[in-house]
Formats: structure tokens, sequence, C-alpha cells
């Protein structure tokens, strides 16, 4: 990387990371962007590009971010994409800076944040990782990232399970198997070495043999969210399937509101190495971690209301339509919705969902103006577009942390704040 930079040089220079999911391509970025970012009038390490231009208004966000991080500035106000591009373009041309952004999936990204080489100054670098190599067509040159080689999966299993004192002893032989299983990919190695850790030769061999049943890369991380306390383990599912990009304050109120020790048990993901929490404070994690939390909840049933959490359209429907909800279900997620399939709403379609903590809806999801009950157990409530005209009379959600109903129909949505608190 450091000869592909050629930091000192002139130019202004474009430098594409790219590999498959899970190698590592935001480690290097960001020890990179730690190690030479002060080198440089201005730096920003723009995080999660895919998934927060995929939130409202996402893109535009992080035109301010940029920008703000960059120039040192806060209260910086961006009023429309293109005013971004103009600002960046305008700003930046004049300032040797250091940009990094990590995990693009869309050209549209790139042309709107970073534009073309001419968009800075001279001396510039910017770096852009993706696991598209088609979206760096454009850049000056690409690094590929590969799986780790034997030795260096050695060296970061070390450092995981060992705190790098290179203390192996009898686990020798063990390790190597570890290290076979994990072919190269440094987040099972990361993982697997945090979940080993201290632990007994009797559990490692145990780990092992669970590995040789089902050797998916997903069965082996499993082992770690298998040793977690109930509680943390409730607190890595309702990330995985609702809170993934999350601000992390905003994340602890909630889960606070559910009575499962936030604090700590996130304390404890980060050190399993099974979320982190961003520049921005956002709780993050990992898609492939992402997909195992998301298919630990479906293989809880294979009837959708008899599940723990619900976020797929096609899930959510069935049990509306179907009336199959149980007290079981604890979160609802329903984002936007599919053209000429609206979810219908009657007087009892949340009546037996009385377990029901979490319930985002985002978009033109249902049809039907009324229901005659609404969970008392709710801890947040996010109806985007919601077009019921009153909330049920005995509504009284007294342990509710978060109300949000932006462009709602209801007509006076806060009167309900009236009998309960909401911190």
């Amino acid at each position: 990387m450091e000869k592909l930079l050629c930091v000192g040089e002139s130019d202004v220079r474009m430098i594409g990371i790219w590999g498959i999911g899970g190698l590592g391509k935001t480690t290097i970025a960001k020890t990179v962007y730690n190690i030479i970012s002060h080198k440089f009038e201005g730096s920003c390490f723009l995080e999660n590009v895919r998934e927060r231009s995929l939130k409202y208004g996402g893109l535009q966000e992080l035109h301010k971010f940029l920008l703000s991080k960059t120039l040192g500035l806060r209260d910086l106000e961006v009023n429309s994409l293109d005013e971004g591009s103009i600002m960046i373009k305008e700003i930046l041309s004049h300032r040797r800076v250091f940009l990094v952004l990590d995990d693009v999936n869309d050209l549209d990204q790139l042309k709107s944040l970073v534009g073309k080489s001419n968009w800075f100054g001279s001396g510039s670098r910017i770096i852009i990782t993706t696991r598209d190599k088609h979206l760096l067509h454009d850049v000056n040159h690409i690094y590929q990232v590969e799986k780790l080689s034997h030795s260096e999966a050695l060296e970061l299993f070390n450092f995981n399970a060992f705190k790098g004192k290179g203390q192996m002893g009898d686990y020798v032989e063990l390790i190597d198997n570890v290290i076979c299983y994990a072919e190269g990919l440094p987040l099972v190695v990361e993982v697997m070495g945090s979940y080993l850790r201290g632990r007994s030769t009797d559990t490692w061999k145990d780990a092992l043999e669970s590995c040789k049943r089902d050797p998916k890369f997903q069965q082996v991380l499993k082992l770690s969210y298998d040793a977690l306390e109930p509680s943390m383990k409730e607190v890595f599912l309702h990330i995985a399937c609702f809170f993934k990009g999350k601000n992390k304050n905003y994340v602890m109120d909630i889960l606070e509101g559910c009575d499962l020790r936030p604090k700590h048990s996130i304390e404890v993901l980060i050190e399993k190495a099974l979320i982190s929490i961003t520049e921005a404070n956002d709780v993050w994690m990992h898609d492939v971690l992402e997909e195992m939390g998301k298919e630990i909840v479906c293989q809880e049933s294979s009837e959708p209301g008899e599940r723990s959490r619900l976020w797929l359209y096609e899930d959510v429907y069935h049990v509306f339509v179907h009336n199959t909800g149980t007290s079981k279900v604890k979160g609802i997620m329903v984002l936007k919705g599919v053209p000429d399939e609206q979810i219908p709403l009657n007087k009892k379609s949340f009546l037996k969902l009385n377990g029901l903590q979490i319930l985002i809806i985002c978009g033109d999801v249902f049809y039907g103006d009324h229901v005659d009950y609404l969970p008392n157990d709710l801890r947040l409530l996010n109806w985007k577009d919601c077009q019921l005209q009153y909330f049920p009379s005995d509504f009284y959600p007294r342990k509710l942390v978060a109300l949000k109903m932006d462009f709602s129909e209801i007509s006076s949505p806060w009167s309900v704040l009236k009998v309960f608190y909401v911190r």
C-alpha cells in the first residue's frame, strides 16, 4: 500500500482496495489512515458508505460528514446532493486531503462523493474499499486483498487468543486445525481466537468437533454466539435484525428499555469481535455476522409468527394476512412496501402480538386506518407515514422509550404521552 500511495508526490491518486467480505479491507484502510492521515491538511474516514447511503437522505449526510470532518467544522449545512458535490469540489480542490470511502457498492456514491481527481488539491490521496472490482475502473491502482497465509493467520490468531504472548504450549496442533478451518479469512480467525481465549484444551476440541460436523463459516462463528449469556444473545440478535448502523446511544436507550443491560453486553460483544463501534458512534457488525444472527432467528420456527423477530416483508405479510402472530414476536421491522401488495390492517391485527417491544414501519406498507389494539409492552414505536387516525383507547405503553411518527395521519400522536413517561 505504501508504494501505491506514494505520499509526498504531487499528483492526486485514487487507490482501490478490493476483495471478498471478511478479508480485512476496512482494517487495512483504517490502519493506513491512522498512520498517515496527520500528513495531510485534512482527512476523513467515511465508514460504511453502502449501509449509510441506503438511509433516507443518507448520501447527503455523507457529504456533510466528509466536509465537516475534513475541514474540522461543525454545523455545516448541505441542502442537496448537487450542493454537496459542488462544495466538495470547490472547497477541497485547494487542499491536500486524505479520504477513505469504506465499503462502496454503487458508482453513484463515487460520482457524488469523490467525482474526479481535479476535485482535490495536489498531493491528495483517496482510498476506496469495495467488493465490486467494476467500480474501480477509474482509479489509479487496485490493491487486491488476498486470504491470509498460514503464518499470517497464526499471528492474528495468537494475538486474539493469547494477547500476542505466544503461550501456545499444548495448543499447537489445535491451533493448526482452527487455522485450516478458517481458510485464511481474518474475520473467522479473529472471532475464533477471541472465543477460545482462556478456555481449556477440552473446550477447543469440542469447538473443532463442531466445526467438523458443519464447516460453514457461520457455524464456526456461531460458537461465540452460543457462549454468550441469554441477555447478550438478545442484544446481538436485536442489533443484527434491527439496529446495525444505528447510533450507539439510541440503541443503548432502546435496549435499556428492554431490560437487557446493554452497556455490559455491548462491551462483551466488542471484546468477542461480534460488533464494533464506528468513528461516527454507530453500532456495526460484519455482514457475515448479521446474516448469522438473522439465520438464528429464522431457525426458531418454520412459522414466522412463532419467531422472535420479523424483518422480511413476506414474513410480515404472512403473519398479518393469516393472523398467525404470537406473543413470541418481540420485534417487527418493515422498511418499505411492495407495489400492489400492501398488508391489510384490521381491528385485531396486533391482538396476538402482545409481547411486541419494537415496531419499526417505514413506507407504504399497510392499508387500513383503524386497529383496536396496540401492544402496551412497546419500547420503540417508529411508524413513518402511519395511516391510523388515532391510537386505541386502551393503549398505555408505560415502558415506551422512543415514539417517532413522521408524516403520520394520526390526529394527535403526542396525546398518548399524557399517560406515561418517555425516556
